[in-house]
């Protein structure tokens, strides 16, 4: 197929027609291309600066239509200026096809040219497309030619004339583009060379296709004349240049019609910038007149243009400037001292109305050819004015701002030590360095920077430079006191306008602190990834993520479980319940779910978990994942069902134990209540030493009993939890004074420390339960004090939060370590050997600690064998609801004679029941049964009715119902009704009330429990007498009643009444001369002594020094007369006393008592008594010498009993042995 185009064999053995060239028409076909391309390239240039789309497609079609003529012509001119020796004709049709490659190449290359950009790749393929065109004519015109020989082409030639074609016209067009470029030559210049280079590309490749042609065949005689084909040439060479300057003209012509267009655009845009200018522009001639002015001036000056135009311009200038207008205007325009032409500058108008406001004017010259113009534009800056005192305070306050802003702004130069030019004052908090060392170059950023961090801070500076954006980055500085802090720096690049880095802006701020939290957390992390099962969800329930004990939980591959759903962990029966819909719905809103779950594993194995699944926010507060935390608590879940059926028979003995305690303290209470209330009623009387040192010890005893069985009540009542927390309102600090001030004497007496800090910032008042917190902090302080042989006892109080903080802390004998997980266990202590020396049940610690869980707190011990023990508790921080002020004491009520009716079928406790009463000046009707009482209630009126609840026939209750169907029946009032039982049950509480009882007393009774309730139920509280006082007149100057209480024994009180006047008269005397601070330590410290002593009137002298932290002339007078009166009050009550005990003592031990104190002596040792021995002694000593003795053995305190023995016989240390 290829032979019918081209020759394959040797050309020489074919016989070829021979040719010539005419050399005038080849130069012409040359003049022809390379004026064609550079009218062409200029084409594209105007079209390429043509706006309008339809223009600029003209220009290119008429630059493709004439470059393809152009081609088509150079072609023609070419074969006309080539003779053949052979006659030679055209197709018509195929000629005038041959234009359409040529053509079609330059509308191609001209719309590329008309870019503002080419690309290589681009470049490449225009050069490609003209070429591939310049060769498509003329292979296509060869074809055109009708003639006698045959016409093929030698392969090489062919390609290398399209070749040719094709780089030349690609470097033609790399010189429209590139070099132009590169040598900054003119579009004019670039395109002629690179048109030349273009018409030699045509003619290069029509003059090499020619070469490749072979015309086969043999010559004719008679050939073509060369003079016609030269005439033709010329004609086709003219006709060509028609139509190149008939499409110059008609893209000339619409450009004309284009730039006219775009005048008017642009005069019109000009008149409409002037006519919307903001600024007032104002045109004059060169006398002053005033030749125009826009709307914007109009507005400023409240002229209007018709008023102005004519007239003198200084009509709008204030003195001084109107006055000199017209002679500075002359002067200018005789010597040209431009003083103020061509400048801009700040001054004064003046407005129609009068009024002056500040103005910018800048003057230009306009020189029209006759005489000059002037044009002034005027800018009205009064905003700006006031802008800039805006500013100027702006700038004060952020000045302020930023000295009190946290963290530390800074301005710095964009160079290599960044150097300040401001950085605020707080730089000097946070390395040590003045700011003004950083501003004067002193010293630099970087010198302080830590080394490690200098290039990554240089790194990141330099890529935000780069990237134009802000930055921040995290480093350390070192102080000038020593250490590092660590610093987090965001800044932002200031650029100028030649968008060059002028300056950083910025602020630095210590993160040291939180740095290490950050630290601390990422320990807490990996230590919770390592303990606890962890696993990822997203917000649908698929799994993201999951460590390897989850994976280990559930015998899963992570491949296994990422993007697979929560249920397959599930049991089926969850999944489709509407329990697991709620679950995943509340996770969705972002609520904490927690709990146990039964899960299952891959091998089909159920796993239990303790899990918590916490739904992470995102920066806009909305669940994005949610994180869970399990731990396999599978073996715990068997263990819990194996206990289920020991716990369901634990609760059975409980309940059974809980009946038992009940009724035995009902047993016990029953007895209990006849021997403490006829041995106080003794204790009243008039008794010898000998008989009230036995009753003292029956009492003592007895209540120590009802202690004990108190605290194994409120055991049994805590493990089941029956107790109920009574909450009011209460005063803790004064709860923890009183505490102290009740345990001071014990400790002074054993020479200890007790000290109560109470922090300032705990409140007074806090709302609980403030008997069973007393019984708390007794227990706690009461243990402390009884263990710790020397040096402090400490009560500390502290808030944080919502939690109250109390501690007990002590120097005393301390706690082994293997014993302290047993320190709360019920009668357990320490060691074996305390019972015997200290004495105790072990429930104390018990019940505190069961108390303090109660009330939702914590209990803990820590302590160090003999150093000494701390009990730390905490608790949830309640604040007090009502208004109730710390310190307001409850007073000391006296009933008035009422009518009391005593119902009980113990005759013992009747007896003592009327005993009390009668003592407190009430009237008292006695009955022995719940019937007799009906009777005598039918029969008389009584105020109150006080009512055994167990008694036989007709109990309490029953009593009760009768009473109240009596008083409905006959229409009287209710008498109030006085429960009186030692049953210690709520339900029996519960059913007193349901029986129409109004109070309730538990047995053994206490009177001034009893007479408070007595006054609650008979309406009386808020009238009762008071018998405190508001002056120390109006109390006793010793309240014997209330130290005897306290201390048992008058003797023993007197002797620390004497003590305490001995010690501390003249602390007392040196109040008045002391400072606040000492003043109100010592007055509370003196309080405290007065107050468990019963010096009343003394107490209350000193509670006001202590409140007023000073002792005024009138307080230390009264202080001296109190003094006095103890001083005289002691000797009529106690002289005789003391001076028997002084007999006592001084008296050397009888050789009897000898062999009898050396047995107690040994039993001591053995921490058991002697009750024979001591017996003995009491037969044989005066009881004053055994008093301490006998003391320390009714408080099983064998130590001190030891150590009172050896002073009764000094010689006999060390002999325990029995006679």
């Amino acid at each position: 197929m290829l032979d019918a185009f081209f020759i394959f064999t040797d050309s020489r053995t074919l016989p070829l027609l021979p040719g010539i060239y005419q050399p005038w028409l080849v130069a012409l076909s040359i003049l022809v291309a390379i004026v064609t391309s550079v009218v062409t390239l200029f084409m594209a240039g105007l079209a390429a600066r043509t706006l309008s789309r339809s223009q600029r497609q003209m220009a290119l079609l008429s630059g493709a239509l004439f470059q393809g003529i152009g081609i088509w012509a150079m072609h023609f001119v070419g074969m006309l200026a080539f003779d053949l020796c052979t006659s030679v004709r055209y197709d018509l049709p195929l000629t005038l096809l041959s234009i359409l490659p040529a053509f079609c190449a330059s509308w191609v290359t001209l719309n590329m040219l008309a870019s503002p950009r080419v690309s290589r790749p681009q470049l490449l393929l225009g050069g490609l497309l003209v070429g591939a065109g310049i060769g498509g004519m003329h292979y296509t015109g060869m074809a055109a030619m009708q003639m006698a020989p045959i016409l093929r082409y030698a392969p090489g030639w062919f390609v290398f004339s399209l070749l040719i074609a094709i780089l030349l016209a690609t470097l033609s067009l790399w010189i429209r583009f590139g070099l132009r470029q590169l040598a900054r030559l003119g579009e004019g210049r670039t395109n002629l060379l690179a048109g030349c280079i273009m018409g030699f590309a045509i003619a290069g490749m029509h003059y090499s296709g020619m070469l490749s042609a072979r015309f086969i065949g043999v010559a004719e005689p008679a050939g073509r004349v060369m003079a016609e084909n030269g005439k033709m040439a010329a004609v086709v060479a003219l006709l060509t240049l028609c139509a190149g300057v008939l499409v110059l003209a008609g893209n000339a012509l619409l450009r004309y019609r284009q730039l006219a267009a775009e005048k008017s655009a642009g005069e019109a845009r000009l008149q409409a910038v002037v006519d919307t200018a903001v600024d007032g522009i104002i045109s004059m001639d060169a006398r002053g007149r005033v030749l125009e002015m826009n709307r914007a001036a109009e507005l400023m000056f409240g002229w209007q243009s018709a008023e102005l135009v004519g007239r003198n311009i200084n009509m709008l200038m204030p003195e001084p400037y109107r006055s000199g207008h017209d002679a500075y205007l002359a002067h200018y325009l005789q010597t040209g001292d431009a003083r103020v032409i061509g400048v801009g500058r700040e001054v004064s108008a003046r407005r129609k109305d009068g009024s002056v406001f500040p103005i910018r004017l800048a003057v230009g010259r306009v020189d029209t050819g006759r005489e000059p113009m002037f044009v002034g534009f005027v800018t009205d800056i009064s905003e700006r004015t006031a802008m800039e005192r805006e500013l100027k305070l702006r700038e004060s306050q952020y000045r302020t701002l930023i000295d009190n802003m946290p963290g530390v702004a800074f301005r710095s130069r964009v160079d290599q030590d960044w150097s300040k030019i401001f950085i605020s004052d707080s730089i000097s908090e946070l390395c040590g360095w003045p700011a003004a060392s950083f501003v004067d170059g002193s010293i630099s950023l970087l010198s302080i920077m830590h080394p490690d961090d200098v290039q990554r801070v240089r790194d990141t500076v330099s890529q935000a430079v780069r990237d134009r954006h802000s930055y921040v980055v995290e480093y350390r500085l070192f102080h000038m006191a020593g250490g590092e802090r660590w610093v987090s720096e965001s800044a932002g690049i200031v650029f100028d306008l030649d968008e060059q880095p002028q300056w950083l802006d910025g602020v630095m701020i210590d993160i040291t602190d939180s740095r290490l939290r950050a630290a601390e957390y990422e320990g807490v992390v990996y230590a919770i990834r390592q303990a606890l099962a962890v696993v990822e969800f997203d917000m649908s329930g698929h799994i993201l993520t999951a460590n390897d004990s989850f994976l280990a939980l559930t015998g899963y591959r992570l491949d296994e479980l990422q993007g697979r759903h929560h249920r397959v962990l599930c049991q089926p029966e969850e999944v489709a319940s509407s329990a697991y819909q709620t679950f995943w719905s509340g996770l969705r809103a972002g609520q904490f779910q927690s709990g146990e779950f039964l899960r299952q594993g891959k091998d089909g194995r159920q796993v239990w978990i303790q899990a918590v699944y916490n739904p992470i926010l995102d920066l806009d507060g909305k669940p994005c994942k949610v994180v869970k935390l399990a731990s396999d608590v599978t073996d715990r879940k068997h263990m819990e069902q194996d206990l289920m059926a020991a716990r369901d028979r634990a609760e059975q003995a409980s309940a059974a134990k809980g009946m038992f305690l009940a009724n035995m303290s009902h047993e016990i209470r029953t007895p209990m209540n006849a021997i403490i209330g006829f041995a106080q009623l003794l204790l009243d009387g008039n008794l010898q030493p000998e008989q009230r040192r036995h009753l003292q010890t029956i009492n003592q005893s007895a209540r120590a009993l009802l202690g004990l069985l108190n605290g194994v009540l409120d055991t049994a009542k805590l493990e089941r939890g029956a107790l109920e927390l009574d909450e009011a309102d209460y005063a803790l600090h004064e709860l923890c004074q009183q505490l102290v001030d009740a345990f001071a004497l014990q400790a002074r007496d054993k020479q200890l420390v007790l000290q109560l800090d109470y922090a300032a910032d705990c409140p007074d008042l806090l709302y609980g339960d403030v008997l069973r917190m007393r019984q708390i902090l007794t227990n706690l302080l009461g243990n402390a004090v009884k263990f710790t042989e020397h040096g402090q006892v400490v009560l500390q109080v502290r808030c944080q939060a919502d939690r109250l903080h109390i501690s007990v802390s002590d120097s005393g004998i301390g706690i082994a370590p293997d014993r302290l997980d047993s320190i709360f266990a019920p009668f357990s202590q320490a060691d074996a050997s305390m019972a015997r020396r200290f004495g105790g049940t072990g429930l104390g610690t018990t019940i505190a600690r069961q108390l303090v869980e109660l009330m939702g707190g914590s209990i803990g011990v820590r302590s160090q064998l003999g150093v000494g023990t701390t009990f730390d508790i905490s608790l949830p921080l309640q604040a007090a609801c009502g208004s109730q002020q710390p310190g307001t004491a409850t007073p000391t009520l006296a009933l008035p004679p009422l009518r009391v009716l005593a119902v009980d079928d113990v005759p013992e406790n009747l007896e003592l029941l009327q005993l009390m009463l009668q003592r407190e000046g009430l009237q008292v009707t006695t009955a022995g049964g719940g019937a007799e009482a009906v009777a005598l209630h039918a029969d008389q009126r009584f105020d109150v009715v006080l009512m055994d609840v167990q008694m036989p026939e007709v109990d309490g209750l029953e009593a009760t119902r009768q009473l109240r169907a009596q008083e409905a029946h006959s229409g009287q009032p209710p008498t109030p009704v006085i429960a009186l039982t030692a049953s210690v049950l709520s339900q029996d509480r519960k059913d007193a009330e349901a029986a129409g009882m109004n109070g309730f007393a538990v047995k053994p009774l206490d009177m001034a429990s009893l007479r408070q309730e007595i006054a609650r139920v008979t309406g009386l509280s808020g009238a009762v007498a008071d018998v405190s006082r508001s002056n120390s007149q109006q109390l006793a100057l010793i309240d014997w009643d209330g130290a005897l209480a306290r201390w048992g024994e008058r003797e023993v009180l007197v002797e620390r009444i004497r003590r305490f006047l001995a010690d501390n008269q003249a602390q007392l005397a040196a109040l008045a001369d002391a400072d606040a601070v000492s003043c109100r330590q010592q007055a509370h410290r003196l309080r405290g002594l007065a107050a468990n002593l019963g010096l009343a009137q003394l107490q209350q002298q000193l509670a006001g020094v202590e409140q007023a932290a000073a002792c005024s002339p009138a307080q230390a007078e009264a202080i001296d007369t109190i003094m006095a009166g103890l001083a005289a009050a002691l000797p009529a009550s106690g002289t005789a006393l003391v001076t028997e005990v002084a007999d006592s003592t001084a008296a050397p031990l009888p050789a009897a008592a000898r062999p009898w104190l050396q047995r107690v002596m040994a039993a001591c040792g053995q921490a058991s008594l002697d009750d024979e021995a001591m017996q003995a002694l009491a037969a044989l000593l005066p009881a004053a010498s055994l008093h301490a003795l006998q003391a320390a053995l009714d408080d099983f305190d064998f130590d001190a009993a030891l150590q009172a023995a050896h002073a009764l016989m000094p010689d006999a240390a060390g002999e325990t042995e029995a006679p």
